[in-house]
């Protein structure tokens, strides 16, 4: 049984099976495709039900391949002078 992304869009998703295992290629080309604006005037973007299924494989992807960690994300409170981290 095939997914609605494979049916609409066998393209795609024979692209994500060639490149899955290299986390940066994989991630560089979901985001191309859910996030960056694509100066094509024929795209009318995707239905719902292929964006989330997109948008699962981009949370299964980050999963396996998290992105590096970069200073620009830091827990500004953690940094803060006299404010105890929170527990849970």
């Amino acid at each position: 049984m095939q997914s609605g992304l494979e049916q609409r869009f066998p393209h795609i998703a024979a692209r994500l099976i060639q490149v899955w295992h290299d986390g940066r290629q994989a991630r560089d080309y979901l985001d191309a495709l859910l996030f960056k604006e694509s100066t094509r005037a024929e795209r009318h973007g995707f239905t719902g039900d292929t964006w989330l299924e997109l948008m699962f494989l981009n949370d299964l992807l980050r999963l396996e391949y998290p992105p590096p960690s970069s200073p620009l994300a830091t827990d500004v409170w953690a940094e803060a002078p006299g404010v105890a981290p929170a527990t849970s």
